[in-house]
């Protein structure tokens, strides 16, 4: 394998164990050492790859964002009707805290350092753009089409968004209090009955 893949497959390997020890121990509470013992590399291969752990950290967030975008825009790829675009992609955010738990929670960890750290805060700021333009995009797409009626669409994908995030956020509190795949399908209907316009 050459040089170059084996750093790439090497870093990744890190930010994997990472997001693990994160997930395990919080943002605050896990070691460069916990990261090496999960790895199987040394803490000396860690600094190879990475300057400290505020450098990891940041390529852990953007490998965590990267991922949920990259599941976004493979989902509603090859989909042209924008009903059907927008209801992947809400399914696809509803369904990304049950298939990638652990990247979700440690997403969350970095909430709690956005006041601290500025770079954090601009990066989740930056993905949440991604996300919201994704959205947005499909919105745009209806509306030209004539199926959905006009709208702010950055302001709705936002809105969106927001619902994604608070439904995802209770069930990771408590999973056992509302019945998921029933409120994915209600989220779907409000919104599909809010955007689109009346069949006559």
């Amino acid at each position: 394998m050459p040089r170059t893949e084996v750093a790439i497959e090497r870093k990744h390997q890190i930010v994997k164990a990472t997001v693990e020890c994160v997930s395990k121990y919080g943002y605050n509470n896990f070691s460069m050492q916990d990261v090496a013992r999960t790895a199987g590399v040394s803490k000396g291969i860690i600094h190879y790859y990475f300057l400290n752990k505020d450098d990891l950290m940041m390529s852990v967030l953007e490998h965590v964002a990267g991922d949920i975008e990259r599941i976004l825009q493979t989902g509603t790829k090859d989909v042209n009707d924008p009903v059907k675009k927008l209801e992947i992609f809400v399914t696809t955010c509803l369904n990304i805290v049950r298939e990638t738990k652990e990247y979700y929670q440690v997403n969350m960890d970095f909430w709690t350092q956005i006041n601290q750290k500025e770079e954090v805060r601009l990066t989740i700021s930056k993905h949440y753009r991604n996300f919201r333009e994704t959205c947005a995009k499909i919105i745009i797409e209806g509306v030209e089409q004539n199926v959905f009626k006009k709208v702010d669409a950055t302001e709705l994908a936002s809105a969106i968004i927001a619902l994604v995030d608070g439904i995802s956020l209770q069930w990771l509190f408590d999973e056992t209090e509302f019945n998921y795949d029933n409120v994915v399908k209600h989220i779907n209907e409000m919104v599909k009955a809010y955007l689109q316009k009346p069949v006559h």
